[in-house]
């Protein structure tokens, strides 16, 4: 790339409540991007991310310019808490003539607002504090303002039922009318469900949460060619949760050219408890001292995941590890995973950084392994603002080519 110009301003990233760890590692991957790009083609920092005289003279004088860039490109708010639980936000850094992306999760988290008084956000009030966000660029005139949702809460609520309501659709239609342009998104529950989205007014991009977790076992687990090709494709087996998670599971299966397993499971009618679980595979195939990976898109309460994984012990599993876009672990999910773990069910448990857990989640739970997606983040979003190709991230993933091009090399 000779040159390099932002089709739509600046950028200006505004972490809402939650995300403020996760955006500050993605601005820190940007602002790296961007002292390093000026100053190999020999631009000015300052005309390139168009600041102010005073704002340039401040970079200048700052001892960490990467640092300073860091914080010019992240945005802030403020948010005013009503003793009725009414929350209003405030945009407290100017957006003019940048290219804004609002990064929201739907974890719940605490927040202490403008007159400190402390507050904690469950889903709905995350939802609402999105919308009030995006009124409140709307309220400041800004052009361009695109919503990076770390983990969509409302995404199971895709299938409206009989008279009932539908909560994603009613989430994409306040969205478009409080003036989104664009959702980015990892992995939503149902990609047919974003047919709901009215993409005239504002278009999305449905991220490959899968090939961070492949990019994290390539990485992490297999590291090399030598292994790939003589344990991984001899000894490991990938298996689905259900029959819904075939398809999901086939592309871990395809990438790694390993057998793959689906699970069967039988309810019972009244209560919808799991009655029975089978494994389909072919005959000629043994479980006996292999390496499983079972693989969803997400971690709930752990009920599925969980008969699975005994399921493939009592087949002669060595090892028995679990890959996930989303740890969401909703009670029992913790106290089941640690009980399989003691047992020596299970090995691992590997999910992405976009569920919003404290760190004392982790330090109970040692066997959890985290796949960082802020550094895919991050050059989503600078190739979206310069208006560049996202292609390459929706490809499917040749492993030995990452294997040999990144892995060995040490690269992302």
């Amino acid at each position: 790339m000779s040159s390099v110009s932002f089709t739509k301003g600046p950028i200006k990233i505004y972490p809402l409540a939650g995300t403020e760890e996760y955006a500050a590692q993605v601005v820190k991957t940007l602002a790296s991007y961007y002292v390093n790009y000026a100053k190999i083609h020999n631009l000015s920092l300052a005309d390139f991310l168009m600041m102010e005289e005073d704002e340039e003279q401040e970079m200048n004088a700052s001892d960490d310019i990467q640092a300073y860039v860091a914080d010019y490109i992240t945005g802030k708010f403020d948010y005013f808490a009503h003793r009725n639980g009414a929350i209003e936000v405030s945009i407290k850094s100017s957006a003019r003539r940048r290219d804004v992306y609002v990064i929201h999760t739907s974890s719940e988290c605490d927040i202490v607002d403008y007159n400190g008084v402390n507050r904690h956000l469950n889903l709905s009030d995350q939802e609402l504090l999105l919308y009030n966000a995006l009124d409140a660029f709307l309220e400041a005139k800004i052009d361009r303002v695109s919503i990076f949702e770390l983990n969509l809460g409302q995404a199971r609520s895709d299938r409206p039922k009989g008279r009932g309501s539908c909560n994603l659709r009613t989430f994409f239609r306040n969205i478009t009318a409080n003036g989104a342009n664009h959702l980015f998104t990892y992995q939503i529950h149902s990609a047919k469900s974003l047919i709901g989205l009215d993409n005239r007014k504002t278009t999305y991009d449905n991220m490959n949460g899968e090939t961070i977790l492949k990019k994290y076992i390539l990485k992490n687990l297999i590291k090399n060619r030598e292994y790939f090709n003589n344990v991984v494709q001899k000894d490991w087996i990938i298996s689905s949760v259900d029959a819904g998670g075939k398809i999901f599971a086939s592309k871990f299966a395809k990438a790694f050219k390993i057998p793959l397993l689906v699970v069967d499971k039988r309810r019972n009618a009244l209560t919808n408890l799991v009655e029975s679980v089978t494994v389909l595979k072919p005959d000629d195939l043994s479980i006996e001292g292999k390496v499983v990976f079972v693989v969803d898109d997400m971690i709930d309460s752990g009920g599925s995941i969980i008969d699975v994984c005994r399921k493939y012990r009592e087949l002669g599993a060595k090892e028995v590890n679990v890959a996930v876009v989303y740890g969401l672990f909703a009670d029992p999910a913790e106290e089941r995973l640690q009980a399989l773990y003691k047992e020596g069910v299970i090995n691992r448990v590997i999910v992405t950084d976009l569920v919003l857990h404290d760190a004392d989640f982790y330090k109970r739970n040692p066997y959890i392994e985290i796949a960082d997606t802020t550094y895919l983040t991050a050059r989503v979003l600078q190739r979206t603002n310069m208006g560049r190709s996202l292609e390459k991230y929706f490809l499917p993933l040749d492993a030995e080519a990452y294997l040999r091009d990144k892995v060995e090399k040490g690269e992302q």
